[in-house]
């Protein structure tokens, strides 16, 4: 390890805030982590746990203008918006659908690439020294099309993975059965990419991170924070006497209330999201995470079971859950894998995201020394740990990379209400 060099504070212990905090510590900062104790509320608690080159594509492709009917009035499984809410997320949806153009995706597919194509590497690194290598499985991720033409509406997002050296194989027949038992009798296709792994538990990665910190030094103050404060020499922390040479702001749909007091008001929404964990049938073994295109869901093995994953739903950050898109998918995913008995209520969370779809990871334009690295969306598993690699090569060497101006948050400067 290198010579100790600032303090700095990271607010926000999912995974994007344990892997920078890790980061940063190998690269001798003193690093106070201020996090929650790793739970059920936590973001980085529920998700499909897929960490693959795959998600070089972001939401807002051309094909989505052609179901905005569907989804303003939530026929589609895909998407819900809360009645009530939708005049409030119609500025961040027209920012959205404006980026749907070929030329504005193909050069934001690109920007990913820089950040997803390593991300597979970046975690092996700090798993096999927090000794979670055995959380981690690397069998693939696959698309499931039930019918032919809907594989066929699927051809530009195949063409932006060819053009970003995603690789990938199609499965029929009885390949199919390679994803779990009988998968050939309810899909018609499929699409593998192997370049992927998935985690038994985001949740228990999560803790070994952040475990891993503590043991090689790092300070964890556990609970939320309020605010932080500018002050002379550097950063307070609410409710904290120290002073800290520079801050980073890693706490995803907590940010805004971090950053608006300092006057950034980031153009951020909320994906909320649901799962819930089955037991499978004795005599069915799901291998592989798939998401079944058709059905809007995604199936994950997880802790000897699956986990059942629906899409997006628009709604107040804090509003009560309303599992509506989980009902509405089981009974598909009960016509192809045998679940059993559920395991816990449904899970609630909450993905912050910005209408371009990249998240906002550098310098904060106005505050020498504040960074963000907040706004992942749906791949904030995947990106975690290169997000934590790049901002920690931001506050070495004082400024952010030019080759990753994409992500910057002087990209918003100016920006309107969220």
């Amino acid at each position: 390890m290198m010579e100790t060099q600032a303090s700095v504070a990271v607010i926000g212990g999912g995974i994007v805030g344990s892997c920078t905090a890790l980061s940063l510590q190998a690269r001798g900062f003193r690093v106070t982590l201020f996090a929650p104790a790793v739970t059920r509320e936590m973001t980085s608690y529920g998700n499909a746990g897929v960490i693959t080159h795959a998600s070089v594509i972001p939401l807002n492709i051309p094909g989505v203008l052609g179901k905005l009917p569907r989804y303003l009035f939530n026929r589609d499984p895909a998407l819900r918006i809360a009645p009530q809410f939708l005049p409030r997320v119609a500025p961040w949806l027209l920012r959205f659908m404006r980026d749907c153009e070929p030329a504005s995706v193909a050069r934001r597919a690109k920007a990913l690439d820089q950040l997803i194509r390593p991300a597979l590497a970046a975690h092996r690194r700090w798993a096999h020294a927090a000794h979670a290598e055995a959380l981690f499985h690397e069998r693939g991720w696959t698309k499931l099309y039930r019918h032919p033409q809907a594989y066929e509406r699927t051809h530009g997002e195949r063409q932006l993975w060819g053009e970003n050296g995603v690789a990938f194989e199609p499965l029929e027949g009885e390949a199919l059965e390679s994803i779990f038992d009988g998968a050939s009798r309810h899909y018609s296709l499929g699409m593998r990419i192997p370049d992927t792994a998935h985690v038994d538990s985001p949740g228990a990665l999560v803790a070994c991170y952040r475990a891993l910190f503590v043991a090689r030094g790092g300070e964890w103050r556990e609970g939320s924070v309020a605010g932080v404060e500018p002050v002379t020499g550097g950063y307070r922390v609410a409710g904290h006497a120290d002073t800290f040479a520079q801050a980073v702001i890693c706490a995803g749909p907590w940010s805004n209330e971090l950053v608006r007091p300092l006057g950034y008001r980031l153009p951020m929404a909320f994906e909320r999201g649901y799962h819930q964990e089955f037991a499978l049938d004795a005599g069915q073994q799901l291998n592989m995470p798939f998401h079944d295109v058709e059905g809007a869901f995604v199936c994950t093995p997880m802790n000897d079971g699956v986990r059942v994953l629906t899409g997006i739903e628009f709604a107040h950050r804090d509003a009560r859950p309303t599992p509506h898109q989980l009902r509405r998918v089981l009974p598909q995913v009960r016509e192809v894998l045998k679940l059993e008995a559920p395991r816990g209520e449904p899970w609630l969370g909450r993905r912050p995201s910005l209408p371009d779809g990249l998240p906002v990871i550098g310098a904060a334009p106005r505050h020498p020394g504040l960074w963000f690295g907040f706004g992942h969306g749906h791949i904030g598993l995947s990106t975690g740990a290169v997000t934590g690699e790049w901002l920690a090569e931001a506050l070495v060497s004082g400024e952010e990379a030019p080759s990753r101006a994409a992500f910057s948050p002087s990209r918003w400067l100016g920006a309107g209400a969220d």
